[in-house]
């Protein structure tokens, strides 16, 4: 047993967590009915950020040269705010060609042009990778040069060696004329030749897709000096952090913008998830563009803030519009930072500084003040350095996908292209369920963010990556595993699963992905192969009956050692929960929990998966030590005295792409937060530094929550 989990287990056993997980009845009936084996509510030690130059965050900008015209303007009254003068930096060398005109010897002596600051972690951003295609060309890479300047910079983190390498490889790989994209970015000849083909064999299917990825992330490498662990990899729209790092990068960076369908929560899940899977740090990159619609109905793209001028550019492919209310919301910024912060990244870097976080001051134009996104910027940094100490943030749900999945943050196809098939179908209704979609741009919802019942407490994992089944410590780190979309599970990854649960995990899995792959002790249940419609509603055990809506069908089983958990009103065994060990298997018969006639969950506001929400319901309550209720996205960090509690009210604000937000003040969230079988001595919401009552009686704390707003509620455990 690690350290970290003794020390979690020794917390609990000490009472400053109750072992049930909550619900009504006594604790009998709540162990008969419980789906989740552990009740502990531990945070292991490697969840915890790492230390980089002995800090656990840092805030990040791009360096700007002190003799520059910027840093003249904000001489005065920003450039000695704490979160410009104590932030981490990024620089940026074009490329890293050596001098003389070769422009195929690599050497990186640009790099002796710099002078980093000492003592703050830097980054270089390159556009050399920019797409990826770009460095397939037989560059003569010299490593010398580079070895001796990086020992000499021990607080280098790495160079941007994949920049949003997601969008520009799926471009291509979904474009009848890549080729025009990859020459306005000027590759060569021998680059195109290469990239063709790439493409063609890319395109077959999801396997030579994440094939095509590699060999992408390869010729990066090569150019890179061959240096993995100081590669950083930047992602957009499609989630692609686990492939980086499962081939030995050293970094991912998850960017959020405002662009169609953009989930930030579901990126989060996959960035952190990826980080913790190969014990990496992350960062959150917040890009404030916005495309959507104007106030006057129009769709417009390429809108950004801008304190220090207006631009208004409408030619095709040359789309700019910036001014001082452009953008994304002040708002879903800051709820951004906030949730970046506890969410556990370990270096927040904002795009567009200084231009979006800066104004002119009245009457002196010369001199620059913070705008409101800065003064935002100031508020959040500011908070950051009240709560150093934010502790890790509680996840205790693994999500398992399948490594090839080429996941878009909002779902539909894999990799944007290859048919989606009701395996991928399901991935998307758990997503679409634990962050439900919002989004209304003509109406001027941004809905990045979503409010939801189920909170953020979510990693998704790869359990079969290239290098072998997923490690069996990083597994029992979380209380609980889903499997989700088309697994093909081998019997490596088979007895590794199996000996998640029978250490204490507790394993969700479909009938339709099982496979054969099991023993029959295991799943608990003897299966038929046949398919039947489901009859009638749903009956779980311990909970109300729910009605699904449409035909349903599952594949009917004998009980060979599991108890039923789910059945229909004829008896039929929609799900079964099976002890194996220390730990549970929990069989869902219902077909990847789908309707018969699914059509999809993606930007869609009425799309249900009424069974997904019925597990999820029951999970989230046994594996958190506290509720929530209230119309509020909500997670969990563990501190060393106790718990935090965030609450983000993502409703009640309106946002065009060209004009200032608005808050309805009617959309103010009335939150409970429930505290269960914790023993607490006090409470306190932590950005307005007040205490707050707890209702004894009912044990339970109220906060309300207005539009566009985050609070955190802090308890202490006695």
């Amino acid at each position: 047993m690690g350290k970290g989990m003794k020390r979690g287990l020794m917390f609990a056993l000490a009472g400053g967590i109750g072992l049930l997980g909550g619900g009504c009845g006594t604790p009998a009936e709540q162990e008969q009915n419980r789906l989740v084996a552990r009740t502990d509510f531990r945070t292991p030690d490697n969840m915890l950020p790492p230390k980089i130059l002995g800090r656990r965050f840092w805030n990040h900008l791009p360096y700007l040269p002190p003799q520059s015209s910027q840093v003249k303007a904000m001489e005065k009254h920003v450039s000695n705010e704490p979160m410009v003068r104590d932030a981490a930096l990024v620089y940026h060398v074009s490329d890293l060609l050596a001098a003389g005109g070769d422009g195929l010897a690599v050497n990186g002596e640009k790099l002796l042009r710099l002078q980093p600051v000492p003592g703050v972690p830097f980054m270089i951003a390159s556009s050399a990778g920019r797409p990826p295609f770009r460095v397939m060309e037989d560059f003569r890479v010299e490593k010398g040069l580079y070895e001796n300047w990086k020992r000499e910079h021990p607080n280098f983190m790495g160079f941007w060696a994949g920049s949003e390498w997601d969008n520009q490889y799926t471009t291509c790989l979904n474009s009848e004329d890549a080729e025009a994209f990859a020459r306005k970015f000027h590759c060569s000849d021998t680059a195109v030749k290469r990239m063709h083909g790439i493409l063609a064999r890319a395109r077959n299917d999801k396997d030579s897709a994440t094939d095509g990825l590699r060999a992408c992330y390869d010729a990066l490498r090569r150019y890179y000096f061959d240096d993995p662990e100081k590669m950083i990899f930047l992602r957009a729209a499609w989630c692609l952090d686990h492939y980086a790092l499962e081939w030995g990068a050293g970094m991912v960076v998850l960017e959020t913008t405002d662009t169609g369908p953009y989930r930030h929560q579901p990126s989060l899940f996959y960035t952190r998830g990826a980080a913790r899977q190969y014990g990496k740090p992350w960062q959150w990159y917040i890009a404030t563009f916005y495309n959507g619609y104007n106030s006057k109905g129009k769709w417009s793209v390429n809108n950004e803030p801008n304190g220090l001028g207006t631009t208004s550019r409408d030619e095709p492919y040359q789309e700019e519009h910036s001014g001082p209310a452009c953008g994304m919301s002040v708002s879903l910024s800051r709820r951004d930072k906030y949730l970046a912060y506890f969410a556990g990244a370990s270096f927040v870097q904002h795009e567009d500084w200084p231009r979006a976080y800066c104004q002119r001051q009245e009457g002196n134009p010369g001199e620059w003040v913070l705008a409101p996104h800065g003064e935002s910027l100031k508020e959040w940094y500011a908070f950051t350095q009240r709560h150093p100490d934010r502790g890790t943030s509680y996840a205790p749900v693994a999500l398992l996908l399948p490594f090839n999945q080429g996941m878009p943050n909002h779902g539909g196809r894999p990799w944007s292209r290859f048919k989606e098939e009701r395996p991928d179908t399901m991935i998307d209704a758990f997503m679409y369920t634990v962050a439900p979609f919002t989004q209304d741009l003509k109406k001027g919802k941004e809905g990045c963010l979503a409010n939801g019942e189920f909170g953020d407490g979510y990693d998704v994992l790869v359990p079969d990556p290239p290098s072998g089944p997923i490690r069996l410590d990083t597994l029992l780190d979380y209380k609980v595993a889903i499997l989700l979309g088309k697994c093909d599970i081998q019997a490596p990854l088979a007895a590794r699963l199996m000996d998640y649960v029978r250490k204490g995990g507790t394993l969700v899995v479909n009938s339709r992905q099982t496979g054969g792959c099991f023993p029959q002790g295991f799943t608990g249940v003897i299966p038929s192969g046949k398919s039947v419609p489901v009859e009638g509603r749903v009956f779980p055990a311990g909970d109300a009956a729910v009605e699904l809506g449409q035909p349903y069908d599952y594949e009917p089983v004998e009980l060979a050692g599991a108890k039923p958990f789910w059945r229909d009103e004829k008896g039929g065994i929609l799900a079964s929960v099976n002890a194996f060990g220390r730990g549970r298997v929990v069989l869902t018969t219902v077909d990847f929990m789908l309707p018969r006639a699914a059509t999809g969950f993606c930007a869609s506001t009425t799309a249900k998966a009424p069974l997904v929400e019925l597990l999820m319901r029951r999970i989230v309550r046994e594996v958190l030590p506290v509720g929530v209720k209230g119309d509020i996205e909500y997670g969990l960090n563990k501190v060393p005295d106790g718990w935090w509690v965030y609450l983000i009210n993502n409703k009640g604000v309106t946002k065009f792409t060209e004009t200032a937000e608005t808050l309805e003040p009617s959309a103010t969230a009335a939150v409970t937060v429930s505290l269960r079988g914790l023993r607490v001595s006090s409470a306190r919401e932590l950005r307005g530094d007040v205490p707050l009552a707890i209702d004894r009686e009912r044990n339970a704390i109220t906060v309300e929550v207005p539009p566009g707003e985050i609070r955190v509620v802090k308890v202490t455990a006695e």
